[in-house]
This record gives C-alpha cells, sequence and structure tokens, in this order.
C-alpha cells in the first residue's frame, strides 16, 4: 500500500477545485475554502502519484507530512469490567 501524506491543494479556479471530484481522491470537503491569497483550496490524504498527476492537471500541492506520523486513537476495546481489573492491578 502506498503511503498517504496530509497535504493542501491549490486549485487555478473555482471550476477546477469542483473538478477535483473527478480524480477519485481522499479530499476532506469541510476545508474547502478561499484563502486569504483568494486561492480555492482544500486539504486532503494523498499518496505521491496523487500529488504528481494533480501537478500535472495544473494544481499546486503543498505536501505538509506522512500521514503514519499523526497520532491515532486507540482502537482496542475492552469491556468495562476487564478495564477496571486492569486498573486495579
Amino acid at each position: 500500500m502506498a503511503r498517504k501524506y496530509f497535504a493542501t491543494v491549490i486549485a487555478p479556479g473555482k471550476r477546477a477545485l469542483l473538478d477535483l471530484q473527478k480524480h477519485d481522491l481522499d479530499l476532506f470537503q469541510a476545508t474547502s475554502k478561499i484563502n486569504d491569497r483568494k486561492e480555492f483550496v482544500i486539504e486532503g490524504l494523498l499518496t505521491l502519484d496523487d500529488v504528481a498527476k494533480l501537478v500535472e492537471s495544473g494544481y499546486q500541492v503543498l505536501v505538509k507530512e506522512e500521514s503514519s506520523k499523526r497520532a491515532r486513537a486507540n482502537r482496542e476495546i475492552v469491556e468495562f469490567q476487564q478495564w477496571i481489573k486492569q486498573m486495579e492491578e
């Protein structure tokens, strides 16, 4: 599986921002906005191949950090009684 990176995509215009839907990318729609430089931007989780394709299509991409570097919530599920017992030990 390819590594993914948190990134900001800067579209050359509003239409280009909307056209990102065609690329089947992991973009965070809630982050779509116009920044203080009047650029259309959106955040996402992208592979380096995704970044290359976007740049070739005329987008600017700012790669921030590898996704594995950010902490994730613990997903281990423990029953309450077992948790109490572990806390007493």
